[in-house]
């Protein structure tokens, strides 16, 4: 598959999270919607396989905008994403397919890389801490009141 179908690759640091967001090459901004919108895919592409590797190129840009923004990571992204994704084009349904099977690719890879229960506790015992500290910091404000 010729490079010159793709994106240009590149990094995503710059200092406004919308400013990296719109930089992603799926992400436009359209007339009348006050927020991107976070899926837009060439016209129907060539073949299926070009649609394929068009997807997993995107993926891998989203995978490179989350190394960069590190402070970023768990802000609903993926989940935008997601929500602008039409899965009832299954003319374009190679797009989408190339991207989420390049994501569980790469999400294996890292999961091999860990012991992913002892990363999940850490994080429930991170939330916990942030709720109580929250519930603690709501209680102090009100006695000073």
């Amino acid at each position: 598959m010729p490079q010159s179908l793709f994106p240009r690759r590149r990094r995503y640091r710059t200092p406004a999270l919308q400013s990296q967001e719109i930089l992603l090459p799926f992400v436009i901004r359209l007339p009348g919607r006050t927020y991107p919108y976070y899926w837009h895919m060439p016209p129907t592409p060539s073949s299926r396989a070009e649609a394929y590797a068009y997807g997993r190129e995107c993926a891998a840009h989203l995978l490179q905008w989350f190394k960069d923004n590190p402070a970023y990571v768990s802000q609903g992204l993926l989940s935008r994403i997601a929500r602008d994704i039409d899965f009832s084009l299954t003319e374009q349904s190679g797009y989408w397919l190339g991207f989420f099977n390049h994501l569980e690719r790469l999400i294996s890879l890292s999961a091999q890389r860990m012991n992913v229960y002892a990363y999940t506790d850490h994080q429930h015992r991170m939330m916990d801490a942030q709720v109580e500290r929250s519930l603690l910091e709501r209680r102090v404000l009100k006695k000073s009141k």
